[in-house]
């Protein structure tokens, strides 16, 4: 029996061993007077619709780079979200149009198709887990844990200390002590979403449009998926196999000869916290409880005062 119990103690013990002493490759700062921090404070920001949607714009500006042939020579492809009201647009990036107004091309444009939070696609965190408010909101991802070394130094010296059977009070005897206090750092864990992106590429002439669908299709290589990077969170995209296209050569209209594609890109991302109508803390940080202490009751003796000095 005390050999099982020592086996457990060193167990105990060696798991307590491999906990980090500080939150320092988390890059948690000293914890403020308020006892509150936020995300970009441990490195880790928040992920919210609008970061999906930069990290797409990123990949097809920076990424991507593309370029095109045009009647003054190779000239870099403009990519615009969801294509701006015109007067907006007019005002505040006039190279884009033509004195008569109408926009140059070639011209790549992004627009978000929809959102879907589909249960079947949930990422790594394939159960729900509820908050222990019972408010019926989300649990909490634990990102880090570390041994509190002022509060455990404190609970083993007296655990360490006891009286021999001289009655003399003896410190530091060695016993494993198992009052280790910890703190955890958590964030809500994260909410998958698929989010939809249409990529329209509209273009003068055949040989553009040539020019432009290719890196969709070869810079993948035989698959048709890709990482997307935004403020250390990662993004798998899709890139569906079906590239739509169209033109109005065979129109007699005085129209601008263009030529078009769309590219459908699905984006597996995820939501961390309720955005600015998160009411909670994003970041927590909880101790343990390792000890449980009730006062005890005492009778005062005759001609004694109470408590209350009666």
């Amino acid at each position: 029996m005390n050999l099982r119990l020592q086996r457990a103690a060193e167990e105990l013990e060696r798991v307590y061993l491999m906990l980090p002493n500080n939150f320092d490759f988390a890059q948690l700062p000293d914890l403020p007077p308020s006892g509150s921090i936020t995300l970009k404070e441990i490195g880790v920001l928040e992920s919210k619709i609008e970061d999906i949607d930069y990290a797409m714009t990123s990949w097809l500006k920076q990424d991507l780079e593309l370029f095109a042939t045009t009647n003054e020579g190779r000239k870099k492809v403009e990519v615009l979200w969801q294509t701006p009201e015109r007067a907006f647009q007019v005002k505040n990036n006039k190279d884009l149009r033509d004195d008569s107004g109408a926009l140059k091309l070639p011209l790549i444009s992004i627009q978000r198709t929809g959102i879907t939070k589909d249960p079947a696609r949930k990422g790594a965190f394939q159960a729900q887990l509820y908050s222990n408010r019972y408010d019926g909101r989300t649990g909490r991802l634990v990102l880090a844990k570390r041994i509190v070394q002022d509060k455990t130094r404190n609970f083993a010296a007296a655990s360490g200390t006891r009286t021999n059977t001289g009655a003399k009070l003896q410190q530091n005897f060695p016993r494993t002590n198992k009052k280790i206090v910890i703190q955890t750092l958590s964030i809500p864990i994260p909410v998958y979403v698929n989010i939809d992106y249409k990529i329209s590429i509209r273009t003068e002439y055949q040989q553009q449009l040539n020019e432009l669908l290719a890196p969709f299709m070869t810079r993948t290589g035989q698959i048709n998926s890709f990482v997307m990077r935004r403020n250390g969170h990662l993004y798998e995209a899709f890139i569906e196999s079906n590239f739509t296209s169209g033109d109005n050569v065979a129109s007699l209209n005085e129209d601008i000869r263009m030529f078009s594609s769309d590219i459908n890109i699905k984006v597996l991302g995820y939501l961390i916290g309720e955005g600015n109508n998160d009411d909670r803390r994003i970041v927590r940080i909880d101790e343990n409880t390792v000890e449980l202490t009730f006062p005890r009751e005492t009778v005062p003796l005759p001609g004694e005062k109470d408590f209350f000095g009666q």
